[in-house]
């Protein structure tokens, strides 16, 4: 027979007593769960966070929308640096864009305005012509030449059709720095980080990156700001050469054109697509992947760091614990092949951009051996390369989860403490 303790209340009745504790402390453990989660939500909130698309077409639907955000997103999880790539020479741009707007006295003109331009933002319209994009530097070209007024949006109106705000973005930097911060206090009192943790990080790097690159570019904005033109076509069109008369992408080729990789990479699928007729003439949105090109040293070293961090970082994991003998050879391979085609590829970008005094594009580099025979074999083959050593680390990092050593559940107790989502 057990009795149970109780009090009597001034009716007589037992009631029992409930045991009470004072402050509590959190276990010093961890379960799988607690390895998989924060990993998994951190990176979904960044990389919601950071994805900045360009402004779509008028006809495009909100299916159109999703399946093209949702492809980004994949892209942004398989290949960040690509897209930090991307996010790069549209800062780039955008910050060449004000140096052209104040050598026009245009002092109000911000990277903000210059990102919205470059994302379709400004809309031509022509007397008798189908409205068109038009990018930042054949805003300032039109500009200069007195072909339409300068666009008098300001920094607040841009800002206004933006659905971004700072404090998502400040979460997800929160988010962020407590998962870094508590890999890193694992690493200083000696405690196992998981291959998946360190996949992880490698993710933020680049995703941090463009996060910061796309800080000042405008979100989901969905209509664009039209333009009117002081003159017709053919009287914008006679101030340049014979070139203007034929166009891929807009009327305003001769200002700035062949600029976006899915144009310049598949050249003749790109020409079966203008010869069937299958593209709108003119473009109807800016595409999203323009080619970068830094403008200068300082920049190309600065595009250069969160390369080489994410690429090499794999390689600090070289001694992490795995499940089998042949999985920890199979990462330790495949993070110096990362390494290896990685540099190949940063080292032939820079010196070609050195070489060319900062003026081309990267698939133009070096005769264009990227997109033409037989050059594109080696660009290609690196690229299948590299591509399937990711794909093995990052699978890798997955499955070693089912299997991990005791000292990866051990918890740094004050990281318990710290602020997070």
């Amino acid at each position: 027979m057990h009795s149970v303790a109780g009090r009597v209340d001034t009716y007589g009745t037992t009631t029992p007593s409930i045991e009470r504790r004072g402050w509590v402390s959190s276990p010093d453990t961890r379960g799988t769960i607690d390895i998989i989660w924060p990993c998994l939500t951190t990176i979904s909130l960044v990389l919601w966070t950071m994805l900045h698309l360009n402004i779509p077409a008028p006809s495009d639907t909100a299916r159109h929308l999703a399946f093209r955000k949702l492809r980004w997103l994949l892209f942004s999880l398989l290949a960040p640096e690509l897209v930090m790539m991307f996010a790069f020479s549209q800062f780039a741009s955008a910050q060449q864009s004000v140096g052209d707007m104040r050598s026009l006295n245009q002092t109000q003109w911000t990277l903000a305005h210059g990102f919205y331009a470059d994302s379709g933002g400004f809309q031509l319209h022509l007397p008798g012509y189908k409205p068109f994009p038009i990018t930042a530097k054949q805003v300032a070209y039109l500009t200069q030449q007195g072909h339409i007024d300068i666009p008098t949006i300001t920094k607040r109106e841009i800002s206004d059709k933006s659905k971004a705000n700072g404090e998502t973005k400040v979460l997800t930097f929160i988010q962020s720095g407590w998962l870094i911060t508590k890999l890193f206090a694992r690493a200083v009192y000696g405690l196992e980080i998981t291959p998946y943790e360190l996949a992880t990080v490698a993710i933020l790097i680049c995703s941090f990156t463009t996060l910061a690159l796309w800080w000042h570019k405008p979100l989901d904005v969905r209509s664009p700001t039209s333009i009117c033109s002081k003159h017709d076509i053919k009287t914008i069109i006679s101030q340049a050469d014979d070139t203007a008369l034929t166009f891929t992408d807009t009327p305003m080729d001769f200002i700035e054109s062949n600029i976006y990789w899915s144009r310049k990479a598949h050249e003749p699928l790109l020409r079966l697509v203008l010869k069937l007729g299958l593209q709108s003439f003119p473009l109807d949105r800016i595409p999203n992947d323009r080619d970068y090109r830094p403008r200068s040293l300082k920049q190309n070293f600065y595009l250069l760091l969160p390369v080489a961090a994410f690429a090499s970082i794999h390689l600090v994991g070289y001694n992490l614990s795995f499940p089998t003998a042949a999985e920890q050879m199979l990462w330790r391979i495949n993070s110096i092949i990362t390494v290896v085609t990685m540099s190949m590829h940063c080292l032939s970008d820079s010196v070609g951009f050195w070489w060319t005094g900062y003026k081309v594009e990267s698939l133009e580099l070096w005769g264009r051996y990227k997109t033409h025979m037989p050059g594109c074999l080696i660009f290609i083959g690196l690229s299948i390369i590299y591509f399937l050593s990711r794909m093995v680390l990052l699978t890798g990092a997955i499955i070693s989860l089912r299997h991990l050593p005791a000292a990866a559940y051990k918890e740094v107790f004050w990281t318990q403490y710290l602020p997070r989502l």
